[in-house]
């Protein structure tokens, strides 16, 4: 009883056993998998970490809510940010391209809380508007990244290993700290768990709940800078995998799909476990569209089997 306690309050767990359990169908199916191939996945899954990470916090907020506007603020972020460093410089062109994913995710929330629009709705709406947004800057850039942002994401190496490994580790680090250490992070639970008794005890929900979109569309906008980058230019379908994927990966780290309960180390364990998979899909040699339709079967596996039965605040 004790252990089933244990493994109810630590759902973590399934995603690194999950993603063990690839390494090795990896390996016996290839013959294959290095220190190399793995730390390769963390790298690629780093990105997928960053985002999750955004789209947790929204999750948590309770009331079914979902981002659905990171595919396309990903996209925006890196063609401003190119454009904007080029016009300004480094540093200036980075915060104008997070005051603009900032704004996104201002827009989501305060839409969602004082117009009463579901954040569903609210968010694919906003997204659009993105969307368009994307459409109308790249057709002014070319959307390649810095001299300065290429060095970075594609040379630097801290101790032999890509960066994006230890930015995806510090992000993960300081959403812990806000979400389990400080008064923000208590509101934000108690808001998913029950809007109605945190506002009796005080909580201001719309700001809690708008400062949650705001984190979703910050951290989306830093992944579509790096990833610019990682790639080599920004592109206007480059966040597209990553809305689903993000959502996988929160809920299957532990976080209540209902709200009230999060899981930093979860989400990005999930992260990196669903990079995996798509790697075994990847090395299985199957045909894309079978590989597509067993990967979206996963995921609506994973989603539907994630949905807990009873919510409460993960400490």
């Amino acid at each position: 009883m004790g252990v089933r306690k244990w493994l109810g309050r630590n759902i973590w767990i399934w995603s690194v056993v999950g993603s063990i359990l690839l390494m090795v169908a990896i390996r016996l199916t290839t013959g294959r998998f290095s220190l190399d191939m793995l730390v390769a996945n963390m790298v690629l899954a780093s990105f997928l970490a960053i985002l999750s990470l955004g789209q947790m916090t929204v999750i948590a907020s309770g009331n079914g809510a979902i981002d659905l506007s990171i595919q396309y603020t990903v996209a925006l972020a890196a063609y401003v940010s190119s454009m904007m460093i080029a016009t300004l410089g480094l540093l200036p062109g980075l915060l104008i391209a997070l005051a603009v994913c900032a704004t996104v995710g201002l827009l989501n929330g305060l839409i969602n809380m004082y117009l009463k629009v579901p954040a569903m709705i609210t968010s694919l709406a906003v997204g659009y508007i993105v969307y368009s947004a994307v459409l109308i800057v790249s057709s002014r850039t070319t959307g390649m990244p810095s001299p300065g942002i290429a060095y970075f994401t594609q040379r630097l190496r801290v101790f032999g290993v890509s960066p994006f490994i230890f930015i995806a580790a510090a992000f993960a680090l300081a959403m812990g700290v806000l979400l389990y250490w400080t008064r923000y992070g208590k509101y934000l639970h108690a808001v998913g768990q029950n809007r109605r008794v945190a506002q009796l005890a005080g909580v201001d929900i719309v700001r809690t709940v708008v400062v949650a979109f705001v984190i979703s569309s910050l951290l989306a906008g830093v992944a579509g800078i790096l990833l610019g980058g990682y790639f080599g230019g920004a592109s206007q379908d480059m966040g597209l995998s990553y809305l689903m994927t993000s959502v996988a990966a929160t809920v299957i780290g532990g976080t209540s799909a209902a709200g009230g309960r999060s899981s930093v180390a979860g989400t990005v364990c999930g992260a990196l476990m669903l990079t995996l998979i798509v790697a075994f899909l990847n090395l299985s040699r199957l045909p894309m569209s079978v590989q597509n339709i067993i990967q979206g079967g996963l995921l609506m596996t994973i989603l539907v089997a994630s949905v807990p039965k009873k919510k409460g605040v993960r400490a």
